[in-house]
């Protein structure tokens, strides 16, 4: 998360991608590789029994789902930083196996990170976030272009989302390109970029902190700043806990931090720079949490559609 004092590689262009570019690029959406699939029916026949909670991941044991690992890996870092996976639902395995199968590709991918268990439910939980001190996953909100934590110790390299129940109403996956709008402001306004690369607090929400005075001021971090990773920048947003962080240690955003910040937000809404799309059930859905942005529509549960999501945060 610090700055390194080794050399950083340029964004290439399929990283810069639009959104016509990604709707019209078919390397974002995935399916699993024969050999995968049958490492994972094999698994569902040797384990009836197993659960998500109960998998322990051995990777001697799944050398194909091990190199898609590695390839998935590869398109999140080199790639377009997206990557839609559909599928799982064809294995024709239970709810549990796929979950197993969905931890099982996390852990291929990297190390899972536990601040809410190694899968946390996004499911509406009839609170409001702006009421209560709970995450905007635990509502059925839209939650603004953000990227997952607003903790200065955790820092998910990829979030992963299965879908277990799609919605029937509303409940849309939205992606931007922050890499691409963060060249935008530095065209555009460098001296409000300028502001977004100075540490702003966020409130305390994530598990594990004591919601006190001290832990608050310690959680401040940039919305960009340099990293040894490829394209040289970190980024990390979630507006609403950044007033809210910002109000709580007596220090509200000024007018100008406030133009960043529309700024920022208009470019990630910006129609260019979004792709929408909808979730299956058995959809898996990855995205590079260090220079994407992510939103969702606003969506209602009905009687006998209850919108449920596995989150897993993810580091490489």
């Amino acid at each position: 998360m610090v700055a390194s004092e080794e050399p950083t590689r340029a964004l290439e262009p399929v990283q810069l991608w639009t959104a016509d570019g990604l709707r019209d690029d078919p390397r974002w959406q995935l399916s699993l590789p024969t050999e995968a699939r049958e490492e994972l029916r094999a698994f569902a026949e040797r384990e009836p029994a197993a659960s998500s909670e109960s998998f322990r991941w051995r990777a001697e044991q799944w050398p194909a789902l091990c190199r898609f690992g590695d390839d998935l890996r590869r398109e999140l870092e080199e790639g377009a930083g997206v990557v839609l996976l559909r599928g799982l639902v064809a294995l024709g395995l239970g709810v549990e196996h796929v979950r197993c199968a969905y931890v099982a590709i996390g852990c291929a991918l990297g190390t899972p990170m536990m601040q809410y268990g190694r899968l946390y439910p996004v499911v509406d939980s009839g609170g409001s976030h702006e009421q209560q001190t709970i995450p905007v996953s635990m509502t059925n909100a839209e939650t603004r272009f953000h990227t997952d934590s607003s903790s200065v110790d955790a820092v998910p390299d990829y979030v992963g989302l299965l879908c277990e129940e799609p919605s029937l109403h509303g409940g849309d996956s939205l992606v931007s390109n922050a890499a691409r709008a963060h060249l935008q402001l530095g065209e555009r306004a460098p001296e409000l970029l300028a502001l977004l690369e100075q540490p702003l607090i966020r409130d305390v929400v994530t598990p594990g902190r004591e919601r006190n005075q001290s832990n608050l001021l310690r959680n401040r971090f940039p919305v960009f700043q340099p990293c040894a990773r490829s394209g040289g920048v970190l980024f990390r947003y979630m507006r609403y806990w950044i007033e809210k962080g910002q109000e709580r240690a007596g220090a509200p955003l000024d007018a100008q931090q406030r133009a960043a910040l529309d700024l920022l937000d208009q470019l990630l809404e910006a129609p260019d720079n979004v792709v929408r799309f909808a979730m299956a059930r058995g959809d898996l859905f990855w995205i590079n949490n260090r220079r994407l942005a992510h939103n969702r529509t606003a969506y209602r549960d009905t009687p006998g559609n209850v919108r449920q999501l596995q989150r897993m945060w993810i580091q490489a």
